[in-house]
């Protein structure tokens, strides 16, 4: 086992461990989107463990479209989920209509396969930029009338996860953005299933 895969299989079960605590905190009934959003981490993690583990192409495959579905898809199910218990149903709804195009366009990618076009600057990066910036933004806008630090660090960790990866990858140090990531998505998810069982 390679430096690179030992790193991945320690970052995806710390990935497993945190959703799996989600599940142990969030109740399925009470919180089904926050919920919904810990099945998709612990997927995530489970796959890229399968991949880090056995090398398998096909597993390599799941991962690189669950990692895409991770990038959009966590944040905004948690916070309609805050939204909703916060009693703003508007507010909840909207963020709910943040994932329909979204997810589409995951969809059509997968049909597109290779010669989509996805790269830095296009249409549907930039749907994904300003979709996480703005539940980033509504994140830290309910913490801020909540007075939750839960949240603000959620917030931080969501972009964290985002941007902040991106800019130790390009900048600090090349395979660096990987365990930032996974540990901001680690942080995430600890952090919403305190969130979402009321601890400030």
């Amino acid at each position: 086992m390679s430096d690179n895969s030992a790193v991945s299989t320690v970052l995806n079960v710390l990935l497993c461990g945190a959703t799996g605590f989600g599940f142990y905190k969030i109740g399925p009934s009470e919180h089904p989107y926050a919920f919904t959003a810990c099945v998709f981490g612990f997927c995530h993690g489970l796959f890229g463990l399968v991949s880090s583990l056995t090398g398998d192409e096909n597993a390599k495959k799941v991962t690189d479209t669950t990692t895409s579905i991770m990038e959009i898809l966590p944040l905004p199910l948690v916070n309609v989920d805050l939204y909703l218990a916060a009693e703003s149903n508007n507010i909840a709804l909207g963020h709910g209509l943040f994932i329909v195009p979204l997810a589409v366009s995951v969809i059509l990618s997968l049909f597109k396969g290779e010669s989509g076009d996805e790269g830095e600057g296009s249409a549907l990066d930039t749907l994904k930029t300003l979709t996480i910036l703005g539940n980033i933004t509504s994140l830290l806008y309910l913490s801020i009338n909540e007075s939750s630090w839960n949240l603000a660090g959620m917030a931080f960790l969501a972009f964290m996860a985002k941007f902040g990866a991106k800019f130790f990858e390009e900048q600090i140090s090349e395979g660096s953005g990987e365990p930032v990531t996974y540990l901001s998505w680690s942080g995430f998810y600890v952090l919403t299933a305190l969130a979402t069982t009321g601890e400030k």
